[in-house]
């Protein structure tokens, strides 16, 4: 008997909070791309976000203090003001890792 394959096998998703300077969660959003000083998260056309915002990769408690920079219908590009996960954070994820830096990311 043949078995049929999924195209959703091999989907990998990470997901990312975004929260505020008093710790309140503001949003959790897929990751939708990421680079060495930048990472894009999904996120709502009308969610306002403010400054000092930090993202977490779940399930880490690791935060990493970032800047809203870039923003699509669907997402948001933060940089990371001090340094962002381990280069091996996104690892073996098909077409997540994106070699360009972030100042080139927001001349769209």
């Amino acid at each position: 008997m043949d078995t049929v394959q999924s195209p959703l096998r091999n989907i990998v998703m990470r997901f990312a909070e975004i929260v505020d300077q008093v710790g309140k969660r503001l949003h959790v959003g897929c990751v939708m791309a990421a680079g060495q000083d930048w990472v894009e998260v999904s996120i709502p056309e009308h969610l306002q976000l403010g400054s000092h915002l930090q993202v977490r990769f779940l399930p880490s408690t690791v935060s990493h203090d970032v800047s809203a920079g870039w923003r699509g219908n669907d997402r948001v590009g933060f940089t990371y003001d001090r340094g962002g996960p381990p280069e091996d954070q996104f690892a073996g994820i098909p077409g997540l890792l994106d070699p360009r830096p972030a100042s080139l990311k927001t001349r769209r």
